[in-house]
């Protein structure tokens, strides 16, 4: 019995405010209601072979909705998020490449949802080295 009287009801007053505190906070944040906010995000193209460049019209960002606490979100801009494509694998010719809301970066407390547009069309064509300036 004493046992009990010396570390589980010593302080009790202290013990149950501390209780009732977490709970409160708990409450508070699990009643914050989720939202969705759409970014745009710019593409980032990585690792792209030395003798191929990108030619024609490429998107240069895409929408990214993002799903997640009310007030998290409202303090999240654009550049918390990154989208990089990995063009290691390039071909010469149109290439489709597919973008996943995997892809996407996002702050622990984000998740993505959807990438809008989900497919880009990119064509690589050889590089042209430069002519020499005239002499």
């Amino acid at each position: 019995m004493g046992f009990l009287r010396k570390y589980v009801f010593a302080n009790a007053v202290l013990k149950i405010l501390a209780l009732a505190i977490s709970f409160l906070l708990w409450a508070t944040y699990t009643s914050e209601p989720f939202s969705e906010v759409v970014f745009q995000v710019p593409l980032e193209f990585t690792t792209l072979p030395i003798q191929l460049e990108i030619s024609g019209d490429v998107p240069t960002s895409t929408r990214i909705r993002v799903r997640g606490r009310s007030a998290f979100l409202r303090r999240m801009i654009s550049a918390d998020l990154n989208l990089r494509l990995d063009l290691k694998d390039a071909r010469e010719g149109t290439t489709a490449l597919r973008i996943t809301p995997e892809m996407v970066g996002a702050p622990f407390g984000a998740t993505v949802v959807q990438v809008s547009p989900s497919e880009i069309h990119i064509t690589f064509v050889p590089r042209h080295e430069p002519a020499p300036p005239p002499a």
